[in-house]
């Protein structure tokens, strides 16, 4: 759960010291020992080694103490000397008088140690017994929550903090974890939220908060319906693509111009309850104008259907997509991929991304070279890797993609390598920033049957990106790209600046 990292010796510590220190064992016997009682002096200030000698003097003297056998295990216990402290405990439940707490202790110890079939047999002598009922519930739950048996835990825990509400912030807090485990995270919000409320100044409301925070989060990008809605006004330095190398290209004066963006791009996920497989389909649309030059308007169509296979580490995807583009009200280009991607965490911090896609360009326009034609087919293997930092907002993204391309126009096929890099960082909580760069080689397969040269092409891009969110759910968006190809033909060679702003909503 990302940030949020808390053990079992804090949650119990408010449970631990009923048994401890707020029930008196000096009235279960009585100490007459003089050792035995600097021994527990010591044990209250924590001197554990000191105090671990004296007891153990105290047996000797008083072999039948139950007294001197708990605090020998209670200060073995609190050194983690857990298999030697498991043995003492056992040893004062067979002596008299016997001490309450020394089960209680027992029981945990056990429960730490994952002996659950030991725990719930001392279990039951306690809940038998009557021993601190409300604190054998509440470490009955710990222990089935432990063994995964979360319905079982949220009953005991509702009894133990039926049975004394000074455990109810403890109690619900661990009922929130085993909603979270459950994955009913509506209900794991509402217990933590209930939990902070008991005492918002306490260690567990803050942990309790935070996970209201991050399920929050959770509910927001799982939710099944996505939007997102983005206006941009950009400037590009060479829309046509103006080459180099002007030796063949006559009349073209203005290559910079201004223009409007306008994106919109909607999804529904279909999931099915207890089950790992899920339908992920969306539909986007972009529009983008130009303000001077009156032509290259572009408006897009992109429909896509992606079905999920999510297990516990790998999510398994095969994406779908068709993509219809127009240029200046004519039809340019229909394409349609398909493959498989896969998604594999690694660690807490780590994922590892290895894919393969096929993809089918219709290039509609017709041309009057035949070896111009750029329809065809298109095979990519994909692989890349990730690494989360600051509390997973951050990452640090490398990237591979190995292509194919056979076209209809032998001008056209190529053997392409492309490599890339990013990084996003969390500049502040409203602010991200963000640079990426990737280097495309491009071999082509046959000799160009219109300039008489081998081709062979390099494709240089890095893009930066500042966003910042003004208002909930609205952020400005400042953008930088260069791209630059270099090509053994020159009059593929070019340069190119695009600089945008945009306000962006997403839903």
């Amino acid at each position: 759960m990302g940030k949020i990292k808390i053990t079992t010796r804090f949650i119990l510590s408010f449970v631990l010291c009923l048994s401890v220190f707020t029930c008196s064992v000096f009235a279960q016997e009585a100490v007459k020992d003089e050792v035995l009682k600097k021994g527990i002096y010591l044990f209250r200030q924590e001197n554990y080694d000191e105090a671990l000698t004296l007891f153990k003097g105290a047996m000797k003297s008083r072999p039948g103490s139950s007294l001197a056998t708990y605090y020998y295990a209670l200060t073995c216990k609190r050194l983690q000397n857990y298999v030697e402290a498991k043995k003492w405990f056992e040893k004062s439940l067979t002596q008299k008088p016997r001490i309450a707490g020394a089960l209680i202790e027992l029981i945990d110890l056990l429960y730490r140690l994952n002996e659950f079939d030991e725990a719930e047999k001392w279990i039951k002598v306690a809940e038998t017994e009557g021993v601190r009922p409300a604190q054998s519930k509440f470490l009955k739950g710990l222990t089935l929550q432990k063994q995964g048996e979360y319905e079982q835990a949220l009953k005991a825990f509702e009894e133990a903090k039926d049975l004394d509400d000074r455990l109810t912030q403890s109690a619900d807090y661990r009922i929130g974890i085993c909603y979270l485990r459950m994955k009913k995270y509506e209900d794991a919000r509402g217990v933590f939220k209930e939990t902070y409320a008991v005492d918002p100044q306490s260690a567990i409301a803050t942990y309790a908060d935070q996970y209201v925070e991050v399920i929050e989060r959770k509910l927001e990008i799982e939710k099944p319906f996505h939007f997102m809605a983005r206006g941009a006004f950009e400037f590009d330095s060479n829309v046509i693509l103006k080459p180099h190398d002007t030796t063949y290209i006559t009349g073209v004066q203005d290559q910079d111009d201004t223009r409007q963006v306008f994106d919109m791009k909607g999804d529904y996920t279909f999931r099915f309850e207890d089950s790992p497989f899920s339908v992920k389909t969306g539909y986007g649309t972009q529009l983008a104008r130009q303000n001077k030059m009156g032509q290259y308007n572009l408006f897009g169509n992109t429909l896509s259907a992606q079905g999920n296979i999510a297990l516990d580490t790998v999510l398994v995807t095969f994406p779908l997509n068709f993509n219809h583009w127009v240029v200046d009200d004519k039809n340019y280009l229909a394409s349609i991929s398909m493959g498989n991607v896969n998604n594999i965490l690694v660690g807490d911090s780590q994922l590892a991304q290895a894919g393969i896609i096929y993809r089918y360009d219709d290039y509609m326009r017709p041309t009057s070279l035949p070896d111009e034609r750029r329809t065809g087919n298109e095979l990519i293997g994909t692989a890349g890797w990730f690494w989360f930092f600051a509390d997973k907002e951050g990452f640090v993204n490398l990237r591979y993609a190995m292509s194919k391309d056979w076209t209809k126009g032998k001008n056209w096929e190529y053997f392409g390598n492309k490599i890339g890099a990013g990084v996003l960082y969390p500049v502040c909580d409203k602010l991200d920033a963000s640079v990426n760069g990737e280097v495309f080689f491009q071999d082509f397969s046959n000799r160009h049957s219109l300039y008489d040269k081998e081709r062979d092409d390099q494709i240089y891009a890095i893009g930066s990106l500042l966003s910042y969110e003004f208002l909930k759910n609205m952020e400005l968006q400042v953008r930088y790209t260069f791209i630059a190809q270099r090509s053994t033909i020159h009059i593929y060679s070019y340069d190119r600046h695009v600089v945008s702003t945009a306000i962006q909503y997403n839903f």
